[in-house]
């Protein structure tokens, strides 16, 4: 009997998403920056209500992209939906200092150890551009320093570094105006290499490290915790500041974030995502002296005009992202949430494993806290609880039939690798998955996307 193809079955059952999808590209590349990942063409969700999404073709999924992360109460929490509603009726923009902000802050320095003091932004790029103006405003040198593989958003000096060629940005190259001066400025060392990251420290001209909390990609390629310890004492000893990027970690982790888990206290870290509970928000926070490189001095024109580090941001702090931050912090204050999902992550990463070994394939699923990673091939320095192997890589067509085979099979993950486990998922929500990871794993098999086992 002819196999129908996922793609086929894909297309027949998407319909109005393929219609969206092409009228998407009259006037773009893809409205999400993630769509171009997805083939043939991404689902256009039209509701999303806890754990559950559902496209406009009428298809419901279980939903583990979970707004990259940024969603630990799932969609459209009560509590969230009331603080956001209750605001709008008051005012989006003030143009002047708002009282929920500054009780969103103090909720920051309550959770989050390395937090003195706190800046807002509106992302976390954002967020990591404003740490690394301030480290050469503080330190007075030009250089950050970062592992190969960790991702700290989108500005030049980030894209160095995150895929190999690891001296080439993301996209391939960056202006010519630019290239030399943001390789000069980036320096990028293999990932985890203990001794080549104190080789690089020890010439005392590193403003920065920064380090992905939990490790490259969200802890994909995890990152050993003796090792962030050792960092501490590195940038100590050679007066470098230590980063530690929270976007995804913060408060996911626990209520102070990856670095209250992991026991070490950076000078500045980079918060998003979780930090304005699911709308657009992020912070800087860290040491005060630091922050006070922002600070505008009275009487001091020689400090306001050529040393202050200047902060402007039209949305930053605004009194929608407050509500729903202040809202969302006093959610997760307890712990209990994040245990939660972990327990679930790890019931779920259990029963998909199983599922792999019965069929023999070279795979693995592992979580990160409450996040979860597939991987389809040979990996090394995996114990299915810290994948070490930094050299491991998944071809892009694989991920795509992964997804795609998950999608038909009622479940919704980033890119078909990644994905993040709510407080709201529920026993029934991690069994449906499970199955449906079991059904994916056959589709694949019989449309040849991944070879069955030999013998």
């Amino acid at each position: 009997m002819k196999v129908i193809s996922s793609v086929d079955r894909f297309v027949a059952t998407h319909l109005k998403s393929k219609e969206l999808w092409e009228r998407s590209l009259k006037v773009s590349r893809g409205m999400h920056h993630d769509s171009r990942f997805n083939q043939p063409f991404p689902i256009y969700a039209s509701y999303c209500k806890g754990s559950r999404k559902w496209d406009v073709d009428g298809n419901e999924y279980i939903d583990y992209t979970m707004g990259h992360g940024s969603l630990l109460f799932g969609h459209a929490h009560p509590a969230l939906v009331k603080a956001v509603s209750e605001q709008v009726s008051k005012g989006t923009h003030y143009g002047a200092e708002n009282e929920l902000a500054l009780e969103w802050a103090e909720l920051i320095t309550q959770l989050i150890p390395a937090a003195e003091k706190v800046e807002f932004v509106m992302t976390g790029t954002e967020a990591n551009m404003m740490i690394a103006h301030i480290a050469r405003a503080y330190t007075g040198r030009h250089k950050i320093l970062k592992f190969a593989e960790h991702f700290f958003g989108w500005a030049d000096h980030f894209q160095v570094g995150v895929i190999a060629p690891y001296d080439k940005a993301v996209a391939g190259r960056l202006p010519p105006s630019v290239e030399g001066a943001v390789s000069d400025a980036t320096v990028v060392v293999p990932c985890n290499d203990e001794a080549a990251l104190e080789a690089a420290l020890a010439k005392e001209d590193v403003a920065a490290l920064f380090l992905e909390g939990a490790g490259a990609h969200c802890g994909a390629i995890a990152m050993p915790p003796e090792l962030v310890h050792k960092a501490r004492q590195l940038t100590q000893r050679y007066g470098t500041l230590l980063v530690i990027d929270e976007v995804i970690t913060g408060f996911r982790w626990s209520p102070g974030g990856y670095q209250a888990v992991v026991g070490v206290t950076p000078d500045l870290s980079a918060l998003g995502k979780m930090v304005s509970g699911g709308v657009p928000g992020a912070a800087v926070c860290g040491r005060a002296d630091l922050i006070g490189m922002l600070e505008i001095r009275p009487g001091q024109p020689e400090w306001n005009r050529y040393r202050r580090v200047l902060h402007p941001g039209t949305w930053n702090a605004n009194p929608i992202s407050a509500a729903a931050g202040v809202t969302m912090l006093k959610l997760v204050a307890t712990g209990e949430p994040q245990k939660r999902a972990e327990a679930m992550a790890e019931r779920l990463v259990a029963g998909i494993n199983r599922h792999i070994e019965a069929r023999g394939i070279e795979a693995c699923a592992y979580n990160a806290s409450s996040a979860l990673h597939i991987y389809i091939g040979k990996c090394q320095k995996c114990d299915r609880t810290l994948c070490l192997d930094a050299t491991k890589t998944m071809a892009p067509q694989l991920a795509q039939a992964l997804d795609r085979h998950l999608l038909l099979n009622g479940v919704s993950m980033l890119r078909g690798t990644i994905g993040w486990v709510s407080a709201v998922h529920t026993d029934e929500d991690i069994h449906r998955t499970i199955e449906a990871f079991g059904a994916a794993l056959d589709g694949m098999l019989e449309e040849g996307a991944i070879n069955a086992p030999k013998g």
